[in-house]
């Protein structure tokens, strides 16, 4: 046999096989169609939620060394005294995290011209014991002015309701499932995915800055601290293949 021929027949035949496999997609396309169709038809998404609301536990309060000068060097030098008297008290604290924030120092203007400067340095106090953090609070205020407080659920406790809200969610989950199923006539139903979300929702409490000298300062009442509650959220989405 020539080499010619044999060719030839190959290629023959790799021209049936092109042929063969064309007409086996023309039959399964328009089933795999129809099962896709179905498919879409009998999956059904939908979405439950549980919300728990729960004692606040910690507090941060945001606390500022607020100046004006016309020097800027004597200007820094009045808000680093406020301020490293402010952190040697709160240190003192060991219930309480002390942290400090942003510094901030900008000229104030007068037709173009600089005529002063302000400054700002920011003190952050956070604590799970409300009444000691409003006792420091009070202390500081002598120098320093309160610019809000953030009341929220501390990590270990979120963690602990977050755990117990998931069970109770996917329980639910499941039971919504069951009642779609036999709402829709479904023997029973296939889980496709769920997803699990987790929310809450937190409650600062902004205080308006009082504009009122050092001297007049003394002796401050510590601010009054209600805690209040938070609104944790769990949520389950997803979708399931019902089964005829």
């Amino acid at each position: 046999m020539s080499h010619e021929v044999h060719e030839e027949q190959i290629m023959t035949k790799v021209r049936t096989l092109r042929v063969l496999l064309a007409c086996c997609l023309f039959v399964l396309l328009p089933g795999m169609a129809v099962a896709d169709k179905d498919q879409v038809t009998d999956q059904v998404s939908f979405q439950v939620g549980v919300s728990r609301e729960v004692d606040n536990d910690r507090v941060v309060a945001l606390l500022t060394v607020d100046a004006e000068d016309r020097d800027p060097a004597q200007l820094a030098d009045s808000v680093n005294q406020s301020m490293a008297w402010a952190l040697e008290r709160a240190r003192a604290d060991k219930l309480v995290s002390v942290r400090t924030g942003g510094y901030q120092t900008y000229p104030v203007y007068d037709e173009r011209k600089i005529v002063r400067w302000r400054a700002r340095q920011e003190l952050y106090l956070e604590s799970g014991d409300v009444d000691r953090l409003s006792q420091l609070t009070g202390l500081l205020q002598e120098q320093l002015q309160v610019q809000s407080l953030q009341f929220s659920v501390s990590q270990d406790r979120r963690k602990e309701v977050e755990a117990r809200l998931v069970e109770q969610v996917l329980a639910d989950y499941q039971q919504r499932a069951d009642l779609i199923a036999r709402a829709l006539g479904a023997k029973s139903y296939q889980l496709v995915e769920v997803a699990v979300h987790t929310a809450d929702r937190d409650h600062p409490v902004p205080l308006r800055a009082e504009a009122m000298s050092i001297a007049s300062r003394a002796a401050v009442t510590p601010p009054a601290m209600e805690s209040g509650t938070s609104r944790i959220t769990v949520q389950a989405s997803g979708s399931i293949r019902l089964v005829r």
